[in-house]
Formats: C-alpha cells, structure tokens, sequence
C-alpha cells in the first residue's frame, strides 16, 4: 500500500528531514506491506523559498497517487500538511495520524493522539 507522509518542513527543514527520515524507517520496520512516501525526503534537494509553489505542486499530484495520507510531526502547525489533508479529503482519500511512542517533550496534542503504545495510525473522521 502507498501511503503518503505529510510533515512539516519550512519550520526546520534540518531538524525536520531528520524527523521524516525517522518516521518512515519506523513505519517501514512496523509495516511490511506499507510503502512511505515521504515528499520532505523526495524533495529534499529544493532549498529556496521561492519553489515552494513547484513544490507543493509535486506534492499534491504525489498525494493523488497513494492510498492513504498518514499526517505525522506537528502537523496541524504546517500550512502545506493542512494543504495536503484538504487535497486529500477532497480526493476520497484516507487520512489517518501517524505518531511515533511519546518522546519526552512533546506537545500535549502530539501525546493525546497517539494509540496506545504500538503507533497505531489514527483514523481521521471526514467532516460532513
């Protein structure tokens, strides 16, 4: 299954490659049958700020070929991962939130998502 990976970037493109490149190695290792794309680690090689309408625009059309779109990070704090929830929804696709066990530190929001302590993706109710 192809499963599309929205995290923030722009914030901490450094701090936050390191994130997704972490995300999709623990989501490959609990998974087997779930293939990660993860656009911050396909795009890692834009740096300006000005291609981030190219990009996005990769992004989108990326996003339309998977199965379902796992929101992961600080999602909800990223313009382009509640750009890429919108597109998906609009699209009939699935979305879930993915969270990695607690990390010491992180936000109350990040900690009520999670589901129990096997990382289990979060389904995503569809506003009527």
């Amino acid at each position: 299954m192809l499963v599309y990976l929205a995290h923030p970037v722009a914030s901490d493109p450094v701090g936050n490659y390191q994130k997704a490149k972490r995300i999709a190695r623990e989501i490959v290792n609990r998974y087997p049958e779930v293939v990660p794309v993860s656009p911050v680690l396909n795009f890692c090689y834009f740096h300006e700020p000005e291609e981030r309408e190219n990009i996005m625009r990769y992004c989108f059309r990326l996003l339309t070929k998977c199965e379902e779109l796992w929101l992961t990070g600080q999602w909800w704090n990223s313009t382009g991962c509640l750009q890429e929830k919108q597109v998906a929804e609009e699209s009939g696709i699935p979305v879930w939130i993915y969270n990695l066990p607690p990390v010491i530190g992180a936000s109350c929001m990040e900690q009520s998502i999670k589901s129990g302590q096997n990382s289990a993706p979060i389904r995503l109710a569809l506003e009527d």
